[in-house]
């Protein structure tokens, strides 16, 4: 069955999907499956649940299948059979490695978009000339004057929340992320297991948070982060240095930054080829409305670059598919 997760009604698929997103292994993306306005498909066992909305005609799938990955295809083939019952198109925006190939089975194609930036904390390091740049950019914060807290989201109180819902208002974001990678619900209860991290300058002005999301028990995704356009430099690897600090006395073993839309461009700018060169002009074009340049330049500073993610697609309907996400992503 598939309902749309707003509809009261049907309460419990809600809990059902966040179920399933904490049995749900090494997948950044498995909290966004919580997005109010997805609708669902399940598996037929209920391990596993693909989440979708539909824009254009086209149900687009946000992510990889959340549960258990033994019962990833059995979602995939009932949203398939779904889908197509209802003479809707198909795309997934975001297909890790592990769901590409069942989506290659039903005949869709691949995309290569960008990789996941997976901060390992076992293996989180500052020193050596590698991490110069973060260890640089850490120290700068603290020079200034930056301090930073961690709490839990339902311990907030309600002078910590109005400020923060404060600081979103005049905040400078440069993510990228949208339908696929952004939970769309700040500070209104509904998540009060979120770890949100907090930072002030000398003078004790919140000047930048980040919001982060449990994805499994192990894990935590960036969810949103925030930083007024005075902030202090250095201050969002502080936060993650902080981040990464507290978690290891609290089970935390990864903690995802971001999605790194085409590294390898910016990475291999000088030896790319002519298709090369016309990827790297139409991204760089776009730079101004999506920061991913500048993304970049934040997220190598990690050396956390993780596995590849896709768009997956027919390509005689990539017109459609590309309104649909566009709409999706920034409307």
């Amino acid at each position: 069955m598939t309902r749309p997760l707003e509809d009261d009604k049907h309460i419990s698929e809600r809990d059902r999907v966040r179920h399933l997103v904490t049995v749900s292994e090494r997948d950044p993306l498995a909290p966004f499956a919580l997005r109010p306005e997805k609708s669902y498909t399940f598996s037929p066992d209920g391990g596993a649940a693909v989440g979708y909305r539909v824009r254009v005609g086209v149900a687009v799938v946000g992510g990889d299948p959340v549960g258990a990955v033994e019962s990833w295809r059995a979602a995939i083939d009932q949203f398939v059979r779904e889908a197509r019952g209802r003479k809707q198109r198909i795309a997934v925006l975001g297909a890790g490695e592990r769901a590409r190939v069942m989506w290659e089975a039903h005949g869709y194609r691949q995309l290569a978009i960008g990789r996941d930036v997976v901060v390992n904390r076992s293996e989180f390091t500052t020193t050596g000339r590698k991490f110069r740049n973060l260890r640089q950019a850490i120290q700068r914060s603290r020079n200034l004057g930056v301090s930073v807290a961690v709490f839990r989201e339902g311990e907030l109180r309600p002078e910590q929340i109005l400020e923060l819902r404060g600081l979103m208002k005049r905040s400078r974001r440069d993510d990228s992320r949208g339908f696929a990678m952004i939970l769309g619900r700040l500070f209104d209860g509904s998540e009060p297991d979120a770890i949100v991290v907090v930072a002030r300058d000398a003078d004790g002005q919140l000047v930048a948070a980040h919001r982060y999301l449990w994805a499994g028990k192990q894990d935590l995704s960036l969810d949103l982060p925030l930083r007024v356009q005075h902030a202090p430099n250095g201050i969002d690897e502080r936060v993650v240095a902080e981040l990464v600090e507290w978690g290891s006395s609290r089970g935390v073993e990864r903690i995802s930054l971001a999605f790194a839309p085409f590294p390898d461009l910016f990475a291999n700018r000088k030896h790319l080829g002519p298709l090369g060169k016309v990827g790297y002009g139409l991204v760089h074009l776009l730079d101004p409305l999506i920061s991913v340049e500048r993304l970049y330049r934040y997220l190598r500073k990690f050396h956390s670059f993780d596995q590849e993610r896709y768009v997956m697609l027919r390509w005689r309907q990539v017109v459609r598919v590309a309104l649909a996400m566009l709409l999706l992503e920034f409307f």
